[in-house]
């Protein structure tokens, strides 16, 4: 299965948020145990290290997202996918970006994230976590 996985999900596992990170976890296993291949963005990385750095501290948010990198496929935003965003939609204009993102992935199964209303015009199916595992 191949997956584009919205920020909020890798932020729920960077931050061990309750109740989502069980979840999350599942998720990111699937790598290894079902051959999945997940996707996310550029831009969804750096806003995932911020908030992991805030709530620890530059070391070990560096070696989190060092580590997490060797497990997820990067889409980098280019500015193609940025003015596409301006017209989308997909109403939040980050939704819009990340849509973009996943877009450009061949093949790609779903968007998972937790936040479905937020990808309510999306053309690619969109699962929750549980849904999707």
């Amino acid at each position: 299965m191949i997956l584009f996985v919205d920020v909020n999900v890798i932020i729920d596992l960077f931050l061990e948020r309750e109740p989502f990170v069980e979840n999350a976890i599942r998720l990111f296993e699937n790598i290894d145990s079902e051959k999945w291949k997940l996707y996310t963005s550029d831009n969804a990385i750096t806003t995932a290290y911020y908030y992991l750095e805030k709530a620890t501290d530059d070391k070990y948010a560096k070696q989190t997202i060092a580590l997490f990198l060797s497990d997820i496929n990067i889409i980098p935003v280019s500015k193609e996918m940025l003015v596409n965003a301006t017209i989308s939609k997909i109403k939040d204009y980050e939704d819009a970006v990340q849509f973009q993102c996943a877009a450009s992935i061949t093949g790609i199964d779903g968007i998972v994230t937790r936040n479905k209303k937020d990808f309510k015009y999306s053309t690619i199916p969109v699962f929750t976590p549980e849904e999707v595992l």
